[in-house]
C-alpha cells in the first residue's frame, strides 16, 4: 500500500483502538492512526490508501476524519511524519517544522535515521463545520 514502518503484531494489538479504517465490501480502502500527546499535540500516522482507490479523495476523507477527532479531543496541534508524501500534507495546510518542535515524549522516540519530514497543522473549531461543532465533546 505504501511505505510504513513495520510494526510487530503485539504492538498493533496494543494500539488497535488508535487505528481507524475505511472499508468497502470488506476491503480495506484506507487507514490511519491517531495518537495523542501532551501539550495539546496529536499525531496522525499510518495514513495509507489502497492503490486501487488512490486519487479518489479517500486520503482526504481519512485525513479530514482524523483531524476532526483531533479537534473533538481538544488537540490544538496535529503533526505527521512523512518520508514520501510531503506535498500531500503541505497542500492541506501543514507546514514543515524541526524535530525540536515535537512534544517531548515524541522527540525522545524520534528516529533521525528515517529522515522523516515533520509537518504541523494548527487546529481550531474553525476547522469544523456547523454539524461537527455539535458533536459530544
Amino acid at each position: 500500500m505504501g511505505t510504513l514502518i513495520d510494526r510487530p503484531l503485539n504492538v498493533l494489538e496494543k494500539d488497535i483502538k488508535s487505528y481507524f479504517v475505511f472499508t468497502r465490501d470488506n476491503l480495506i480502502v484506507a487507514c490511519g492512526q491517531l495518537h495523542k500527546f501532551e501539550g495539546g499535540f496529536a499525531e496522525i500516522g499510518c495514513l495509507v490508501v489502497h492503490k486501487d482507490y488512490r486519487s479518489q479523495g479517500r486520503g482526504d476523507a481519512m485525513l479530514g476524519y482524523l483531524e476532526r477527532l483531533c479537534v473533538q479531543s481538544g488537540a490544538t496541534n496535529v503533526f505527521v511524519l512523512s518520508t514520501q508524501t510531503m506535498q500531500f500534507f503541505v497542500e492541506r495546510g501543514f507546514r514543515e517544522i524541526p524535530p525540536e518542535k515535537l512534544p517531548p515524549s515524541k522527540l525522545a522516540k524520534y528516529n533521525n535515521s528515517r529522515r522523516s519530514k515533520i509537518f504541523l497543522k494548527k487546529m481550531s473549531d474553525r476547522d469544523l463545520d456547523a454539524d461537527e461543532l455539535m458533536w459530544d465533546r
